[in-house]
């Protein structure tokens, strides 16, 4: 399931949201977040999810209320290939900066008259946000206030999305709110996150990872990170694991209730389980050489990987295990070209390659998806993986966003031309 990686999703904001305490010159500001983006890939993986991985990489399906009649599957096109559309409402000003879906038919995207690399500081952009309710077919634009165009000088703006009808817009010294699917925005400061912002990062329930006086949105590195849930004021039982702060480490629940918690130190991952809201946990073994935990969006399939969240290399390792009972079983590596990979339901791994692949994994071998790949053009960056609360895959790159809703290897793709 998609997996949202407070470390990957934030890093951004603590490279560029702490120095607001002191803020730094433009120049410099911008020079950052060049060398930044030049890095990033297009994707957040959504986040992605976003892990609901850790603290919870998209959104959450369960928390759709905007009462929308559900989207008939798209029919596929007669030669197999992708629907193709274009995300281009009308009346919008700008680009497609950013494109967020939280299930395969709701979807947020923000549009900014400025590029990426130059827009700190700058009194002259224009951003603009725009939403679907029918994956992607028609786009609505959505009005931001005024303060969404604020000179930048601490950083990009950020969607953080909970459903259709709920969005946080980090913008400047702080976000723009709203839970009526942008009919109404309420403003807070940044180091003062609404409900809404911190579910955008937790999990389906609500827990996250965060420091012992954090809230777990805007927290500066701490050197111990605890878990909580936004809106319970009870203390949590801890996970029996050291969570230190400069240690890897991952919050994912399952549809099926089942909070995960991982902490990798060195070249060995820690797992731990809890069945019962964080009453009490259980350890399982702990595995040499693993570096992720990967979880179906209906908890009920477990998967370990060596390929970290980072960029890929292809020196990473591409090794596999799968839960069987209480124990790791190490299974086939993944193809040596794997750059991306995320579980989905049915006990399989959907994986893209460096080369522009777009397959699924069994544990003992690949299936290749030929439809979305043969829309992927040459010179394209290597697209990536992740997958939805509703096991709705997306795959990503700068230019292309493809939705694949189903089950298994029976999906229809869309391509969301940026």
């Amino acid at each position: 399931m998609r997996e949202i990686n407070l470390d990957k999703l934030f890093a951004e904001f603590e490279a560029t949201a702490a120095p607001t305490f002191r803020p730094p010159g433009v120049a410099a500001a911008r020079r950052r977040v060049h060398d930044r983006r030049r890095r990033r890939r297009g994707l957040l993986a959504g986040l992605v999810a976003l892990i609901l991985a850790g603290p919870g990489a998209y959104a959450v399906a369960d928390r759709e209320r905007d009462g929308d009649p559900p989207t008939p599957t798209p029919s596929p096109t007669p030669d197999g290939r992708p629907i193709e559309r274009k995300v281009n409402p009308v009346g919008v000003a700008g680009r497609l900066d950013t494109l967020r879906f939280v299930d395969a038919r709701h979807g947020w995207a923000l549009f900014d008259t400025c590029a990426p690399t130059d827009d700190l500081g700058r009194t002259d952009c224009r951003r603009d946000l725009a939403r679907t309710a029918d994956g992607g077919e028609t786009w609505q634009r959505t009005p931001l206030p005024d303060a969404v165009n604020r000179p930048l000088l601490s950083g990009p703006v950020h969607l953080l999305p909970v459903d259709g009808r709920t969005l946080t817009v980090r913008a400047g010294e702080g976000y723009l709110v709203t839970t009526d699917g942008g009919a109404s925005f309420t403003e807070h400061p940044l180091g003062s996150p609404p409900e809404a912002t911190r579910l955008g990062v937790a999990s389906r329930s609500g827990y996250l990872l965060r420091c012992p006086d954090g809230n777990g949105v805007y927290d500066l590195p701490c050197s111990r990170y605890r878990l909580a849930r936004v809106g319970a004021a009870a203390t949590l039982t801890q996970p029996p694991l050291i969570m230190n702060g400069d240690a890897a480490r991952q919050l994912v629940e399952g549809g099926d209730g089942r909070l995960w918690v991982t902490v990798q130190e060195g070249d060995r991952l820690s797992v731990v389980v809890s069945s019962d809201s964080a009453s009490t946990w259980q350890k399982l073994p702990v595995v040499r050489g693993a570096a992720r935990l990967l979880v179906s969006p209906d908890g009920q399939h477990l998967w370990l990987v060596g390929m970290g969240d980072t960029e890929y290399s292809v020196s990473t390792t591409k090794r596999v295990w799968q839960l069987v009972d209480d124990s790791w079983r190490e299974r086939v590596e993944l193809p040596p070209d794997t750059n991306s990979v995320a579980a989905i339901n049915g006990g399989l791994l959907a994986v893209t390659s460096a080369y522009g692949n777009i397959g699924y994994w069994t544990g003992e071998r690949y299936i290749d998806a030929p439809e979305p790949r043969k829309r992927f053009g040459n010179g394209e960056d290597s697209p990536s993986v992740q997958i939805l609360p509703d096991d709705t895959i997306v795959i990503t790159t700068p230019t292309t966003t493809i939705l694949g809703p189903g089950t298994a290897q029976n999906r229809t793709w869309t391509r969301l031309l940026h």
